[in-house]
């Protein structure tokens, strides 16, 4: 016997009478909760993801000289708003910076240590899987697709010579164009040939922000070098030219800022911090360069109770 088919008519609305109906606060079932305060909710849930997930990716991080994920989320960011992108995919770049070696979580150290290059087949082959696995993990969560793609992408290359998918030109998001960028110049600046003390934070202080600049130079320069000998190949033209009037900017205020030592209790939003500040089991709590917020300070304060951060940092003004 055939199904009978339904007839749906009667449930249709007049579109004109739709703008007349005020659904008001929906007050779910017995919680006594609004629309409103369930999106908060869910909200404050997709940070609290976001923090953990950058916490464990932090962890793998002991063979750069600073934190590699917080400098391409924040540059990564920069360059979007450079390019006059919308809010919402600047702030999508901005969390995908941040996670996009979640897939490197596990790795064996002899993968992290060597750059790609270096890798034997086997290695090779696995160290290309990162960004599935990484995309894989983000979408066991809600509302991370779209970044999920993001880091799925962020190896391709405009001429399809990247991985995983040998993407080419305009099907590589703009956001994976992005970080491809960033994420291949701090690997020129910053990557170490040995690990990092734990105990210690990196292996490479700098007390001046003089030391730090001559320090740097000569990778900064080949490593820019390399971004622009490779554009329009390997990387998108107006990301590379977006982030070097950004790093030269960075680098020239820098060289004008004056590092000073700050009392815990006495630190404000703007200052930026002038070296990372590691817990004594190897957690980065604040990058080198990054600017002091609210939340971030409360963060340190609660650490200093701890005596997980000296009582007095160094910050540039």
């Amino acid at each position: 016997m055939g199904e009978e088919e339904m007839d749906f008519s009667e449930f249709q609305i007049d579109e004109n009478e739709i703008e007349t109906i005020d659904f008001g606060p929906i007050d779910l079932e017995g919680g006594g909760a609004t629309m409103e305060e369930l999106a908060e909710k869910l909200a404050e849930s997709f940070l609290q993801t976001i923090q953990v997930l950058a916490a464990v990716v932090s962890l793998s991080e002991k063979y750069y000289e600073t934190s590699h994920s917080r400098f391409v989320s924040e540059k990564a960011a920069l360059v979007a708003e450079n390019l006059n992108m919308d809010e919402e995919d600047i702030l999508e770049i901005k969390i995908a910076g941040l996670l996009h070696d979640l897939g490197k979580v596990g790795f064996k150290d002899i993968i992290m240590l060597k750059y790609p290059s270096e890798l034997n087949h086997v290695d090779y082959k696995l160290y290309t899987q990162h960004p599935e696995i990484g995309m894989q993990i983000l979408r066991k969560y809600t509302g991370f697709e779209r970044i999920g793609e993001i880091i799925y992408q962020h190896h391709e290359k405009i001429n399809g010579v990247g991985f995983p998918r040998n993407l080419k030109g305009n099907a590589i998001l703009p956001g994976a164009a992005i970080i491809a960028v960033v994420d291949a110049f701090h690997e020129g600046v910053y990557r170490l040939r040995t690990e990092r003390s734990k105990a210690g934070g990196t292996g490479v202080k700098y007390y001046s922000n003089t030391a730090f600049l001559e320090s740097t130079k000569d990778k900064f320069s080949n490593t820019m070098t390399y971004l622009h000998s490779k554009k329009g190949i390997l990387f998108d033209i107006k990301v590379v030219e977006a982030f070097t009037d950004i790093m030269d900017i960075d680098r020239e205020e820098i060289g004008v800022q004056k590092v000073h030592r700050c009392d815990v209790s006495k630190l404000e939003p703007g200052m930026a911090f002038a070296r990372d500040y590691y817990t004594s089991y190897g957690l980065l709590i604040v990058a080198r360069g990054e600017v002091a917020t609210d939340d971030s300070i409360r963060a340190i304060q609660r650490f200093a109770e701890y005596d997980q951060v000296p009582e007095r940092l160094l910050v540039m003004m």
